[in-house]
């Protein structure tokens, strides 16, 4: 019976990346040998490293100064990482735009002392379209979330964000629109969005950041990165079934074919949903809402509970919203195709036209 998981993550993979990773299990590439038995200091684990960061850097134009390593914990773990390796030398601040980034900040008060703006999501295109600089001038780093999985908030514009150092949390939306580099100092991403499954995140920094701190070794970042990642053992599947996506990624024609159809799929299903303004509320305002996770809710309660009904029934899955605030969510990652846009959007006319 075939699914439609529309999930927030983890998310639908590319069948040809399943395929290819489901044979790798019983033997990987005529080695005798499981992609699950292959150690991370052999040769064959070294391979995939490199061919996996060198596909990262052709996705995204990384720059040859900014190092890629790759790390397990997730976000979460970030927001211990970030604050012991940068908040003791120097002062960061979180630009507060929704859930994640409320939560990121929380975390790194417990840790140092951290300056914080909060800005609405009627309020980001006025703050990005101004001088903001000031809201930042103490300030050495600046962290934000790009994209707020939980409340359907996205920032695209990094530019114009008035900081040269930028730490950005793109665990949603990593891989799936260009940006410039100009003045990031650090991004990290969880894999299970857009980029493969959980258990691994993708950490691209600029070499100058690192500085010399005492950690203990797991929340030593130059520690890490000088040992390349295989500072101890690291998510090998995880890491291989990343390499395998960016492979898929750069096939499909890479993140200028990605970025196209996150505007288009997204801006079918808002049109979509606009049409029935009398039933739902598209709580975003349209500038900041986002193309990874569209949320909404309904007017009345109980057609929210007909519809999550009808859509399981229809094989529909993953459109709850978050447990913290309810309503609809639809993720749209990269793996998420034509057909089941077109499956998505006929269901939801048919929703409305019974009403």
């Amino acid at each position: 019976m075939k699914k439609y998981n529309f999930s927030a993550g983890p998310s639908k993979l590319d069948t040809t990346v399943i395929e290819k990773a489901n044979q790798s299990i019983i033997e990987y590439e005529d080695k005798g040998l499981s992609i699950l038995e292959i150690s991370h200091r052999s040769q064959e684990y070294s391979d995939i490293m490199e061919k996996l960061k060198s596909n990262l850097r052709n996705l995204l134009s990384i720059p040859e100064n900014y190092f890629i390593l790759l790390l397990q914990g997730g976000a979460t773990y970030q927001n211990s990482l970030i604050p012991h390796n940068f908040g003791k030398k120097s002062n960061i601040g979180c630009l507060v735009t929704g859930e994640w980034s409320k939560k990121t900040l929380q975390d790194f008060e417990l840790i140092n002392k951290t300056e914080s703006t909060s800005v609405s999501h009627e309020e980001i295109e006025k703050f990005l379209m101004s001088d903001n600089s000031d809201a930042f001038k103490n300030l050495d780093h600046l962290h934000i979330t790009s994209n707020e999985t939980i409340n359907g908030i996205q920032i695209r514009d990094f530019n114009n964000i008035n900081h040269p150092s930028l730490f950005i949390d793109m665990s949603s939306d990593f891989g799936s629109y260009n940006f410039e580099w100009e003045n990031i100092s650090y991004i990290y991403s969880g894999a299970q969005k857009n980029m493969g499954i959980p258990g691994v995140t993708i950490c691209v920094g600029k070499n100058e950041v690192l500085n010399n701190t005492v950690n203990p070794s797991y929340l030593d970042l130059k520690k890490l990165v000088e040992n390349d990642s295989v500072y101890n053992t690291p998510p090998t599947f995880s890491v291989y079934v990343l390499y395998l996506v960016t492979e898929w990624m750069l096939n499909c024609g890479g993140i200028k074919y990605f970025e196209e159809k996150s505007i288009s799929s997204s801006e079918l299903i808002y049109r979509q949903l606009a049409e029935h303004g009398k039933h739902i509320i598209l709580p975003v305002s349209e500038y900041a809402r986002s193309r990874s996770n569209i949320v909404f809710n309904f007017n009345d309660p109980s057609l929210e509970e007909d519809f999550f009904k009808k859509a399981e029934e229809e094989n529909i899955l993953g459109i709850k919203g978050h447990r913290s605030v309810g309503g609809v969510r639809i993720s749209l990652y990269n793996a998420i195709n034509e057909e089941m846009i077109d499956y998505l959007n006929k269901f939801i006319s048919r929703f409305f036209e019974k009403i």
